[in-house]
């Protein structure tokens, strides 16, 4: 994939940002982020339950006008040295498919990521935790011979994680940061990867405007035969969120 020829470069460029910044880190108290965003979605690869595999291909137009609900957000304590962040998404999605043999398809996608901060350097952060990860795929088909079928399942699993977060001021007003991880190791998912680079852009000393772009990419399988349970897809899109410090 894309983005894992792509790691090499990024992580090199983000363990080189800090040599460029000059800004100092957090003064040691304590303070509370919460940061509410927004994410336009691309999806491309295949899932799978039991005997029926789909095609993954949506962009943003296809995901929001198929979206029952969604929710996206983070949440962190740090106090410039040592840090705990949450970060969580989900959405509800249910479609018709145009697909031959292929009726419809649905299902969930939450991802919930636990980690705890270590300040390695002025301007970076190591962090490792645990990526939750709980899927829903619901299909329904029409066989050659008209007989309809359909196959529904759900796998909640746990990624084990690694990254480096990197934050590049520019000016007074405007940084830049940046997330690599790599996760699943073939524990759970045999490889799991997340870039998500972002500027911020401050309105006060407590609010921050954040545009980014995110890419995750994913590789889970599970069981055989009726058993089966397999998720491939690379998931990314351009981020706007308000980032608001306490």
């Amino acid at each position: 994939m894309h983005v894992i020829r792509m790691l090499p470069i990024l992580v090199a460029a983000t363990l080189a940002a800090p040599v460029l910044a000059q800004q100092e880190p957090g003064s040691g108290s304590w303070h509370i982020v919460f940061e509410p965003y927004f994410m336009a979605p691309n999806m491309d690869g295949s899932s799978g339950v039991g005997p029926l595999t789909a095609r993954v291909s949506a962009n943003p137009s296809d995901i929001f006008s198929n979206l029952n609900w969604g929710v996206m957000g983070q949440l962190e304590v740090n106090n410039g040295r040592f840090g705990l962040n949450f970060d969580g998404t989900y959405m509800n999605l249910e479609s018709t498919s145009d697909r031959r043999f292929l009726d419809s398809i649905g299902g969930h996608q939450g991802a919930y990521t636990f980690s705890a901060l270590m300040r390695i350097e002025k301007h970076a952060e190591l962090y490792a935790g645990v990526r939750v990860n709980d899927l829903g795929v619901n299909l329904s088909a029409t066989g050659p011979l008209g007989n309809p079928r359909s196959a529904s399942g759900s796998k909640t699993w746990v990624d084990p994680i690694v990254g480096l977060r990197v934050t590049l001021p520019f000016s007074r007003t405007t940084d830049l940061t940046t997330l690599v991880d790599v996760g699943g190791f073939g524990i759970s998912s045999d490889i799991s990867v997340q870039v998500w680079p972002s500027i911020g852009f401050r309105l006060s000393d407590k609010t921050r405007i954040k545009l980014g772009y995110r890419a995750v990419y994913t590789k889970y399988e599970s069981g055989e035969g009726l058993q089966r349970f397999s998720y491939d897809v690379l998931t990314f899109g351009p981020t706007a969120g308000v980032r608001f410090q306490f």
